[in-house]
């Protein structure tokens, strides 16, 4: 079983690198979609509403940005918590960086913000280069992971590769072509001085311009899309959505009893003590959108109308193997068992990655959405006054109004992008 577990973890890891890197050009796959990640460049050109400063020295060829005459080419907006996602293509010795949380177009990103390498290290005239100044590295800061018979994850100078880059709090992530290269908290530097003994004033910037920093090397770059953490998209907006969690605190006016085990770490909320952590405001029509992130044989619930539970749960854990099918994940524990597809991971990222959830109920209509796959569509009225498949009653299924909430039991999973939108009746 552990065999078939492990197998079934590296083809889901496979299958959502190729499908994040492989999809057409510059345009968002559908579970991006639905996950609120949004283009920044459409393949014809750089928006002035989006972009700013350095238009001029990245145009546009064959669907792809060129850093021709260089300079800082920085959105409009400032991110502070953000996935970025993108793809690149260096020239021999091509020479280029991410700035993220940047302060201004004016100011040098390394200093005043930060700046991640984008770099051929194969290069001969990199061959005496620092650790902190190889491909990925947060520069001057952090260095990067490397691994030299593997080409330190990098494609043949020439071909296309992607890149993640994940910021919340003072958490940076970066992964390479499926490979994480760097994993930093870089708080651990407030109190300490950095590799390359300088000042970095921007280093812990909360917000700032996304961009890329050229020096002229036709480096390109395309399929550029960002999703802000526990944020609101301009969508969401508009469809009455309301944020229950800002990445900063577990507000005492939107949530109430378990709050003290549910700790904010750099944007997420952790479940520590467990407990209910339930909303004041009850709900009765609802979609609930959140995204959740398993440690191996995590266990925690999402709270319905103050008494279902939609299970959340790592089930290929060993010790769930004599599970019963309504208590696998996205399912109404003791209810309805949700769907599963072995060979697919039942929907499921692998433990440790973020996985995107969606829970529809309208009147007696429960529906769960995993990673853009429904999983449960069931009607609950089919089980009034009828005994559950554990043999008991749950009149609770009946509610027509209650709290929203986690329901924890120590494990420490993680949430972040917690939002709500009533629906009518």
């Amino acid at each position: 079983m552990r065999k078939m577990v492990y197998f079934g973890f590296c083809f889901m890891l496979i299958c959502s690198f190729l499908l994040s890197a492989d999809a057409a050009p510059n345009t968002l796959s559908p579970e991006e979609k639905a996950e609120g990640f949004q283009l920044l460049f459409d393949g014809r050109q750089l928006s002035p509403k989006i972009w700013q400063s350095a238009i001029a020295g990245y145009p546009v060829e064959h669907g792809a940005i060129v850093c021709r005459g260089g300079g800082n080419l920085l959105t409009a907006k400032e991110y502070g918590d953000f996935v970025l996602r993108f793809e690149f293509a260096l020239p021999p010795g091509g020479n280029n960086g991410v700035g993220i949380r940047t302060e201004s177009p004016t100011k040098n990103a390394v200093y005043h913000g930060m700046e991640i390498q984008i770099l051929d290290n194969s290069a001969e005239k990199w061959n005496e280069l620092k650790p902190y100044q190889f491909h990925g590295s947060i520069y001057g800061v952090v260095p990067v992971k490397r691994h030299a018979a593997r080409n330190d994850y990098h494609k043949p100078v020439g071909q296309w590769n992607f890149e993640e880059i994940t910021a919340s709090g003072s958490k940076i992530k970066i992964v390479l072509n499926g490979e994480t290269i760097v994993d930093a908290d870089i708080a651990e530097f407030k109190d300490k001085p950095t590799p390359d003994g300088k000042e970095h004033p921007g280093l812990h910037r909360e917000k700032g311009f996304l961009g890329f920093l050229g020096h002229g090397d036709p480096v390109r770059f395309r399929s550029i899309r960002v999703k802000e953490l526990n944020a609101l998209t301009e969508k969401e907006k508009r469809e009455g959505f309301e944020l229950l969690f800002d990445g900063k605190t577990v507000s005492p006016k939107i949530w109430k009893d378990g709050i003290e085990g549910y700790p904010v770490e750099n944007g997420e909320i952790v479940c520590r003590k467990g407990g209910n952590l339930a909303t004041i405001k009850e709900y009765g029509n609802f979609d609930f959108r959140f995204e959740f992130l398993l440690p191996p044989g995590g266990n925690n619930g999402v709270m319905i109308r103050g008494g279902t539970e939609i299970q959340i749960l790592d089930h290929f854990h060993e010790k769930y193997k004599d599970l019963k099918p309504y208590q696998y994940h996205g399912s109404i524990y003791y209810s309805v068992p949700s769907k599963r597809v072995s060979e697919k991971n039942d929907f499921h990222k692998p433990v440790g990655e973020w996985n995107y959830e969606e829970i529809i109920v309208r009147g007696t209509k429960f529906k769960v959405i995993l990673n853009n796959e429904t999983i449960l569509d069931a009607d609950v009225a089919e089980l009034k006054g009828k005994p559950s498949l554990d043999g008991n009653e749950h009149p609770e299924l009946q509610n027509l109004k209650g709290s929203l909430g986690f329901l924890g039991h120590g494990d420490p999973v993680r949430f972040r992008n917690v939002r709500v939108k009533e629906l009518a009746k």
